[in-house]
């Protein structure tokens, strides 16, 4: 068994996730540019794990995927930001 065995399935549900998410935020991650990318989501995952280390809460893995795809997105597509 490999790691990629499991993609299908995990672009299934992460796709599922990032459609949630863009009924909430929309296309807010295209008005935000490479820069501070970084210390952005460095903060978010910050805040996932001060909500799992104090409030119990699981780390959100899928949102976290979702963080990594649109700082790869950014970085490897500029062209896809408005």
């Amino acid at each position: 068994m490999h790691v990629w065995d499991f993609l299908p399935e995990f672009n299934q549900v992460l796709q599922e996730q990032l459609e949630s998410d863009e009924q909430r935020w929309g296309d807010t991650w295209q008005h935000r540019d490479v820069g501070n990318q970084t210390e952005r989501i460095y903060g978010m995952f910050q805040a996932y794990y001060d909500q799992w280390q104090h409030g119990g809460n699981d780390v959100p893995w899928l949102k976290v995927a979702g963080l990594a795809l649109i700082a790869w997105i950014r970085e490897n597509h500029p062209e896809a930001l408005l």
